[in-house]
């Protein structure tokens, strides 16, 4: 049996770090991102926030809030124009404008609209951009009608006047508004642009000022409303940290809904199993068991699976020589709420009005270990970041046990990579002249878009309405995280895909023939474990319904598909 190579220095090439800066770009290109970044990081004040694996949170919210201040700012300017434009404009030329507008609007964007709802709801804004686009609408109406009555009932000569009142002031007015209009649209371009192809390179990228500036203003349009925000940023440095976990502690995770693992993707195939533990055959029957605790099982197992990446070609570039275990300690947050008078839950959230610990001790760990409660529970896990941070495997191992049983569960998870929209942004020339024309087409649609860009100006976001005595969980716990937010449900090509599957089946098998070596040097009769540890590798196990067979359980609808390759797509 040959050996691995042994390795010399550091063979594994460096991890790039993109995902910030394509996620600072995605800030300023996509409202619904920044939007969705910002109620989920800085708005909920008490919210337990997982950590994103190869993302600079602090520079991403900060982008966030610069291209939320900066909509808000453009938009509220158009609107200003727009209340000068109606009411110098000819009931003619709103009614040929307006037509004009929906026919582009719907050509540009209706068929994306529907592709890909809107992530965050502001009913508050959209109802009164709603109401102001119905007013607005009226009064194009009615200035129309009374345009044409007028054609029809008044003399000739009376008709001429009237062409020559509204000919002359009027008329320069609106020239005037549209023409600022559509400076203030080419602006908002030029600056988005300027960002992307300068600001967000990665030659020139940085997270904090210092040096020369880019281009002229770049930080007076990248600290656009941080002052706003200032408390909640202040919890969010734009410093890497890139700090290993601390080993006499556990990474907290307080999520909201049914996704535990939040901040680590889609689940991939979990499994689970529950073993006796009976005297392995030629032990005598009276000699006792010598028994094991799962503290020893726990540091056994990850020994061994960090010695899995010794050889580099067991994963392609060596990322499994990267491989890093952490422990982490998982909650819901309805129950964490409905049991917020416990000891436990005091633990993890002392103040009602901040947020959750990040982290607890090791005596917290050891007690969940033994004692694992209903809703709190402990997992070993084990992350490995690949393709330059684009793909991330994390597992969740945790163990049950007593005299007669050991119980298994293994909880693989995949962190697909990042919406190709928003790493085009390397492939965009410096000089071009697309923002000029999107800012014509922003301009001809420009009366369609007046209900979406008054709910933008006059938007609000608040916090989650808690009663005085009560508890709302949505506050306290996380739905998603940044990288999940700007991620896509597929990885971008076949390469990527046996990669996951290289990773979280090297690692299974790992584990598998580590725990069978453990229980075996127990005395541990490890047959029936053998036979169940045959039908995960060899017979792969879907979690796809309640039971498979024999003891290996599933974790209901926690399979939602297997992993799938981007097709007719390509990412630039």
């Amino acid at each position: 049996m040959s050996s691995p190579a042994a390795t010399t220095g550091s063979d594994s090439p460096k991890l790039r770090d993109d995902t910030t800066r394509f996620l600072c770009g995605a800030a300023h290109r996509d409202e619904d991102f920044a939007d969705s970044a910002i109620r989920e990081y800085l708005v909920e004040a008490t919210r337990s926030i997982p950590r994103s694996p190869g993302v600079n949170a602090g520079a991403v919210l900060r982008e966030a809030v610069a291209a939320r201040t900066r909509r808000k700012v453009r938009d509220s300017l158009l609107l200003v124009l727009a209340l000068a434009v109606l009411f110098a404009a000819s009931g003619t030329l709103l009614a040929t404008w307006l037509f004009i507008a929906v026919v582009v609007a719907v050509a540009t964007g209706a068929r994306l609209a529907l592709a890909r709802p809107r992530r965050v709801s502001q009913r508050g804004p959209l109802v009164l951009g709603s109401l102001a686009g119905g007013i607005a609408i009226f009064f194009v109406l009615y200035k129309l009608i009374e345009y044409l009555d007028a054609a029809s009932t008044y003399s000739r000569y009376r008709y001429d006047e009237y062409e020559q009142e509204s000919s002359g002031a009027g008329a320069a007015i609106v020239i005037i508004a549209i023409a600022l209009v559509f400076a203030v649209l080419l602006a908002d371009r030029v600056i988005t642009w300027l960002l992307v192809t300068k600001s967000f390179r990665r030659t020139g990228f940085r997270t904090s000022p210092g040096g020369e500036e880019l281009w002229r203003n770049e930080w007076t349009i990248r600290r656009l409303g941080h002052s706003g925000y200032a408390e909640a940023l202040g919890l969010y440095p734009t410093e890497e940290d890139g700090t290993p976990d601390d080993p006499g502690s556990a990474q907290v995770i307080v999520y909201h809904g049914y996704r535990p693992f939040v901040g680590s993707g889609t689940m991939f195939e979990p499994w689970s199993m529950a073993l006796p533990l009976k005297p392995a055959e030629g032990r005598a029957p009276d000699v006792p068991l010598p028994g094991f605790a799962l503290p020893e099982l726990y540091e056994h197992l990850t020994n061994e699976l960090l010695k899995t990446g010794r050889s580099p070609s067991l994963s392609p570039g060596h990322r499994l020589r990267e491989l890093r275990a952490g422990d982490r300690v998982v909650i819901s947050s309805v129950e964490l709420i409905d049991h917020i008078e416990d000891a436990e839950a005091r633990i993890i959230l002392p103040d009602n009005d901040h947020s959750p610990q990040p982290a607890v001790d090791r005596s917290v760990v050891d007690d969940l270990i033994a004692r694992p409660l209903e809703w709190m529970r402990y997992f070993r896990s084990f992350q490995v970041e690949t393709w330059d941070r684009d793909v991330v495997v994390s597992t969740y191992l945790t163990f049950g046990l007593d005299e007669e049983m050991l119980y298994v569960e293994w909880t693989p998870c995949i962190l697909h990579p990042i919406d190709p929209r928003y790493r085009e942004i390397d492939v965009l020339p410096e000089q071009s002249l697309r923002p000029f024309a999107e800012a014509v087409v922003d301009l001809l649609k420009f009366p369609a878009s007046l209900p979406k860009r008054f709910a933008t100006a006059v938007g609000w976001m608040t916090p989650i309405h808690q009663a005085e005595g009560t508890f709302v969980a949505e506050r306290y716990g996380a739905r998603t995280s940044l990288r999940e937010l700007a991620g896509t449900s597929e990885v971008d090509n076949y390469f990527q895909l046996t990669d996951v599957e290289r990773y979280i089946k090297v690692l299974e098998s790992r584990l598998l023939r580590t725990m069978g070596e453990f229980l075996q040097g127990k005395g541990i009769s490890v047959t029936e474990f053998m036979e169940q540890a045959m039908q995960v590798t060899n017979n792969n196990v879907h979690i796809t319904g309640p039971v498979i067979s024999s003891n290996i359980g599933t974790a209901g609808k926690a399979r939602t598909g297997t992993a799938k390759v981007s097709t007719g797509r390509e990412s630039s």
